[in-house]
């Protein structure tokens, strides 16, 4: 079990979200849910989150994806924090402005200081997946 509770989970993510500091562009997600290793969100697509052309920026889904699998990670029996080695995303669909959508990361594996976690958005309507994040994120900072 998680040594963390999904409140004080909850909490930690408003205060990074709440920094003035570019994880800010994250304060529209909810939190859902969260298990050891696992954590969902969702997030209703804005102005700010769209890019040019009215769908979800891939800068904004590349930071959906650092955000929600470096909480992931952190709650789970070990709670550490860790940072970015690698970071792959897939995008496969578009996410428009006013779209819903479900953002799951869940934790592959936890090493000694190694840590696989997979990220995937998804239109909570259609039910299409968006992206499909992969990171690798060094732990013990």
């Amino acid at each position: 079990m998680s040594t963390m509770s999904i409140n004080h989970l909850r909490q930690f993510m408003k205060a990074i979200m709440d920094l003035p500091s570019f994880e800010r562009v994250t304060n529209k997600m909810n939190l859902i849910s969260a298990s050891p290793g696992k954590v969902v969100c969702d997030m209703k697509i804005e102005d700010e989150h769209t890019n040019a052309n009215g769908t979800l920026h891939g800068g904004m889904t590349a930071t959906l994806v650092d955000t929600i699998s470096s909480a992931a990670l952190l709650y789970t029996e070990r709670g550490q924090l860790a940072v970015s080695v690698d970071m792959n995303i897939t995008y496969m669909d578009t996410a428009k402005l006013g779209d819903s959508i479900l953002i799951t990361a869940q934790v592959l594996k936890q090493g000694q200081s190694l840590a696989f976690v997979t990220v995937d958005l998804i239109n909570k309507d259609t039910k299409k997946i968006i992206a499909q994040g992969r990171h690798t994120m060094h732990l013990g900072i």
